[in-house]
């Protein structure tokens, strides 16, 4: 296996936070066009080492060891959508009589001093709330509002970072970040950032058993190819892992499209439309597994995981509604609006509402429960959730699985 530029990091302090001076310099590093205009700039030289620092940074408490409450595991996995309702989140993660009784949860797309959240520190809330110890690896320093359906607030980013988090009842003996494959130059786009995706392994002890956590976001905005190959730099990172079991979840992004621009997206639909047709088609949201995403698969098979017997594949993760206003303004960066309508018309026997399954569990040398045990049972997809005024939590539904300790 290919070696992977990552690093261990021993959780001997209880706290460590990640902050920055580098808020007064966001207008300059905005003027920049090209990520490698920045790079070859002088203002770059002078706090590349800074910038570094906080692109690659990582920030934990871990202050808490529970006892064992069952002798089953349960893990969640889900895209919180920045922590934008973060206080729903937290409520739910409280009384939802599933979610609730959660022992290590992987949350992707969490914000800390992002104006579209409030500025909060969304995982060390979250983590603080559910009593709950938290490791935090960030990909971006987002200098912009966010992306088109972000743009309806005044508040100026603070710390303006986005990654990802895990959280435990049980302490976290080490972590480390893998660097995945990096897509896009994003700092000439309307969610101006700079960084790369990173996905978080955290070693936990449980019930005697060393076991890696993985959460991994695989990019949106590329093809099929590559983002198997995103997923491969953190299989390989575990592959020389000394863990007695492995778990990685998060949102695969297999949505069995290329976003990287508005003409791949148009020769991929229409590739599939013209030679499967509409129906079969559609049928592939709900098993990206069985062909257009295969790659991805196949690696964690190779890899030695199970995904299998991790999934409830009967329920959507997320549901597309193209008659969504949000999602609409989204569309028009990659589809032409004569084109919009006419997929508006084509989605109509399904009300212009498809399920996909773009979030994933799999395991190893791990046992996932199948049925029903004592309160524990299969994995799930808990679709539905609400904040109070009616707006969902988040866009993705979190997934669940209980594991045999």
């Amino acid at each position: 296996m290919k070696k992977i530029n990552s690093h261990r990091y021993f959780l001997q302090k209880d706290i460590s936070a990640l902050s920055h001076q580098l808020t007064p310099l966001f207008p300059e590093i905005k003027s920049f066009t090209s990520l490698k205009a920045l790079q070859r700039s002088d203002f770059y030289k002078q706090y590349e080492n800074e910038i570094h620092r906080v692109e690659n940074g990582l920030e934990w408490q871990n202050c808490y060891q529970h006892d064992l409450r069952s002798p089953y595991l349960r893990v969640v996995a889900w895209n919180i959508e920045r922590g934008c309702r973060t206080q729903s989140v937290i409520n739910l993660l409280k009384s939802h009589p599933v979610l609730s009784k959660a022992d290590v949860l992987l949350l992707t797309e969490a914000d800390i001093g992002m104006g579209r959240s409030g500025n909060l520190n969304v995982p060390r809330e979250i983590a603080v709330a559910l009593q709950m110890n938290y490791c935090f690896a960030n990909s971006f320093i987002v200098l912009g509002k966010g992306d088109e359906g972000e743009q309806d607030h005044d508040l100026q980013n603070e710390l303006a970072l986005h990654g990802t988090a895990i959280l435990s009842r049980y302490k976290i003996t080490s972590c480390r970040t893998v660097p995945m494959l990096h897509m896009k130059d994003q700092l000439g786009t309307l969610e101006q950032s700079i960084g790369r995706r990173k996905a978080l392994i955290c070693n936990i002890i449980i019930a005697g058993r060393s076991i890696d956590f993985a959460a991994a976001h695989l990019d949106l905005k590329t093809s099929q190819r590559r983002r198997a190959l995103q997923l491969k730099a953190v299989l390989d990172t575990l592959w020389d892992s000394s863990a007695d079991a492995q778990l990685i979840g998060g949102d695969f992004n297999t949505h069995i499209y290329n976003l990287k621009s508005r003409m791949c997206l148009l020769m991929s639909f229409l590739y599939k439309v013209l030679f499967l047709g509409v129906r079969p088609t559609i049928s592939h949201y709900m098993t990206p597994e069985k062909f257009f995403e295969k790659p991805l698969f196949d690696l964690l098979t190779r890899h030695g995981f199970d995904y299998r017997n991790y999934n409830d594949v009967s329920k959507g993760t997320l549901y597309y509604d193209i008659n969504d206003a949000t999602l609409n303004s989204k569309l028009r960066n990659y589809v032409p609006k004569p084109l919009l309508k006419y997929l508006q018309g084509l989605l109509s026997p399904w009300n212009g509402c498809l399920p996909l399954r773009l979030d994933w569990l799999a395991g190893k040398n791990l046992s996932a429960l199948q049925q029903q045990t004592g309160g524990y049972g299969a994995p799930q997809v808990i679709n539905g959730l609400k904040c109070p005024d009616g707006r969902p939590v988040s866009d993705h539904s979190p997934i669940v699985v209980d594991l045999q300790l």
